[in-house]
């Protein structure tokens, strides 16, 4: 939704029965009515409603998709409602969906996925979801403003700039809900009144790793004290973010890796920087790459765009396999060298630094590879699947954020000699509207033979 527009105070409240749930999860319904003196046949998005409900609702911002509005009362509830978990539910707008029957719930998550897929490539299998534990993120952003009396800490709310103070979270890790209350005061005394600052927090093997934004201004004497402070609790390392958008390290106690048990694998991320939210979320992104690969067992050389700092680089390179990984972030890029010397991988993985947005990998340099494992931020990569539609390269394997940007990205590998043999759906956000994916592509079997006798030759 976008052109977002205020709508006048007194515009009357509507009467809404809820149709279904959208893919932002949001309450959807239809009605003609009148607003701003315009009657039409309008359509509305109301949070934390449910499919049946009658409601009554607010209108509050009209967009060029339709109109957003506030739930006022449920005139009548779907037996799919229950009592949320947490208490900043409705106030908070980390979660959205804590209201509905978990199975519910998830079989609306199975269906983000598998409509739209299905549609583009009927015969594509849609695996069971995998999804996360409650308490089981490691990473998150916080937002915090100094008041005249406090400092609060905590999510914005839903559709709004106003910042939901947080005492407990179900969604995030006990270590980090800890350190909402560890930084309150610490924080009271570095900044000023009415300053607003964003917490970056990741939990690596040894504490938690602090990056903040707006803080540049703050001179050292407070700074140091402000340190002095976080290093008595679980802060292991802390930047923040200076003017020309690098960071400044200012406090180091203790090493920043971060370890994955199942994959025997470690990764040095740098500060704030990208990890899959769950330690569960990204073993079953793992797990699933590896199924991928073993549809073609004589793969060896990979290469994988968008990289970050290793989260699948390692645990492959643990496998024997030699791999070509590209990435624009430096940052990450360093890590993900420090990783692989570590471990004795140097030989086998080749890094390289490079804009695959707009300059993406041409179809004669993907040729040589036996697999291609592709990880985009939610935009996708269409220009890159254009040229990997026409690579050859026997399997695919794409991982994605955002359904929508997938599904049209896939549409260009479909059209190019290629099947989407199934998919995996990962819930990694609780009681979002987010869901992740994994999906494996193999080209034809009839282009397939076509292409081994292009390599003979």
């Amino acid at each position: 939704m976008n052109k977002l527009e205020k709508l006048q105070k007194n515009i009357d409240n509507k009467l809404l029965t809820i149709k279904y749930i959208g893919s932002r999860g949001e309450g959807v319904s239809k009605l003609t009515t009148e607003i701003s003196y315009i009657k039409s046949f309008y359509t509305f998005f109301i949070p934390f409603t449910l499919p049946d409900e009658i409601v009554i609702v607010k209108p509050i911002s009209s967009t060029n998709v339709g109109i957003r509005a506030d739930l006022v009362e449920i005139k009548s509830p779907s037996s799919k409602r229950i009592n949320p978990i947490c208490e900043h539910f409705f106030q908070c707008g980390g979660c959205l969906l804590q209201h509905w029957n978990f199975e519910d719930y998830s079989s609306w998550k199975v269906s983000k996925v598998s409509l739209p897929i299905l549609k583009i490539s009927p015969k594509t299998i849609i695996r069971t979801i995998k999804t996360s534990s409650i308490k089981s993120r490691r990473h998150t952003k916080f937002k915090a403003k100094k008041n005249k009396s406090n400092t609060i800490i905590g999510f914005n709310e839903y559709r709004s700039k106003f910042i939901s103070k947080i005492e407990k979270c179900i969604i995030i890790k006990p270590e980090l809900e800890k350190l909402i209350h560890d930084l309150e005061k610490p924080l009271h005394k570095l900044l000023g009144v009415g300053d607003e600052i964003n917490i970056y927090a990741n939990l690596l093997d040894k504490g938690i790793d602090l990056l903040i934004d707006g803080i540049e201004k703050i001179d050292y004497l407070k700074l140091n004290i402000f340190i002095e402070a976080i290093s008595k609790n679980s802060v292991i390392r802390f930047h923040r973010i200076l003017k020309d958008n690098t960071n400044e390290l200012l406090f180091k106690k203790d090493i920043s890796s971060l370890s994955n048990k199942s994959f025997s694998s470690i990764l040095f991320p740098p500060p704030g920087g990208f990890l899959q939210a769950t330690e569960e979320g990204e073993n079953a992104i793992i797990e699933s790459v590896m199924r991928g690969l073993n549809e073609n067992k004589k793969a060896k050389l990979i290469c994988e765009l968008f990289c970050g700092s290793g989260t699948i680089t390692l645990p492959l390179l643990k496998k024997d396999y030699k791999i070509d990984a590209f990435e624009l972030d430096n940052k990450s890029l360093k890590g993900l060298d420090i990783a692989s010397r570590k471990e004795g991988f140097s030989n086998r993985v080749k890094i390289k630094e490079r804009d695959l947005k707009y300059f993406p990998l041409t179809s004669d340099e993907l040729r040589k590879y036996d697999v291609i494992i592709v990880d985009p931020p939610r935009s996708g990569a269409n220009l890159q699947f254009i040229n990997i539609a026409t690579s050859n390269v026997p399997i695919i394997i794409s991982i994605s954020c955002n359904v929508n940007t997938f599904v049209r990205d896939s549409k260009i590998l479909i059209g190019s000699n290629y099947e989407l043999k199934w998919v995996q759906p990962i819930d990694q956000f609780l009681f979002s509207a987010h869901v992740e994916l994994v999906a494996l592509f193999q080209i034809k079997k009839n282009v397939n033979k076509k292409i081994y006798n292009n390599k003979k030759t």
